[in-house]
């Protein structure tokens, strides 16, 4: 009983930052100023020339349509995109051995699963409204991708306890055209400003989402509620079954 204690326990702290998690994001939406791109250009003229560009350091977020003028090409599907996520996972089964409390010896194949590849490549955008453009330099954010390539590809090779049934090819991006949701940081670049992650706390959130800001305030809000609320029950629960177990 103490042992089952201690797990709900554990579970119950996951949740909590979890939870926490959900908040914050949800606290940075709220906390965040609405920008559309004549606006955000504006405010950089006058901060930039009133002050210098490194004072400029602004947490925004902006909604448009995702513009590229340099996009990269997906290697699974040769779609156009400005982000994209590729991994290569080995399927294969191997023979495997246990052993029960009598010491008999039991022997079957077992199938599994591993990344042998993965790549992560990502090139500046334009987020496009009814006022112009902004550009974005997506390093360190969150994408919400769809997927764009999934197939599988018979590859048996391998002798003994352990061989290869084949590998499995998945690639995820982030396609121009899309309209986007982006919570980040507006900061200079070159003499105009660009929404990144903050230049001086990595911690900060910045995401780009196919959401609404609506949507994913609302999604934030509940799940942080209900996961508040399961994180203290189990906790509780936790508790009562290690002091069970211990007396």
């Amino acid at each position: 009983m103490t042992i089952f204690g201690v797990i709900l326990l554990v579970v119950a702290v996951v949740l909590f930052f979890v939870a926490r998690n959900q908040a914050g994001r949800l606290h940075a939406m709220n906390a965040a100023e609405t920008y559309t791109a004549q606006l955000l250009t504006e405010v950089h003229t006058k901060v930039t020339t009133t002050l210098d560009a490194e004072a400029f350091a602004q947490p925004c977020e902006v909604e448009g349509v995702i513009e590229a003028d340099e996009p990269l090409t997906g290697p699974l599907s040769n779609r156009a995109c400005v982000g994209y996520t590729r991994t290569v996972t080995r399927e294969y089964e191997e023979e495997v051995t246990e052993e029960d409390d009598e010491g008999k010896r039991e022997t079957r194949m077992e199938r599994g699963s591993e990344t042998v590849e993965s790549e992560d490549q990502r090139v500046n955008f334009w987020v496009r409204d009814a006022t112009g453009r902004v550009l974005i330099n997506p390093e360190g954010a969150d994408l919400d991708m769809v997927e764009t390539a999934d197939r599988y590809e018979d590859a048996p090779s391998g002798r003994g306890r352990s061989r290869t049934l084949g590998y499995h090819y998945v690639e995820k991006a982030l396609l121009p055209g899309t309209k986007v949701y982006i919570l980040g940081c507006a900061v200079d670049f070159q003499g105009q400003p660009i929404i990144a992650q903050h230049p001086k706390d990595s911690n900060q959130h910045f995401f780009v989402s196919r959401k609404t800001e609506r949507e994913l305030a609302q999604s934030a809000a509940g799940t942080s509620r209900n996961l508040y609320y399961v994180s203290g029950a189990l906790g509780v629960l936790g508790l009562v079954l290690l002091v069970v177990g211990v007396f």
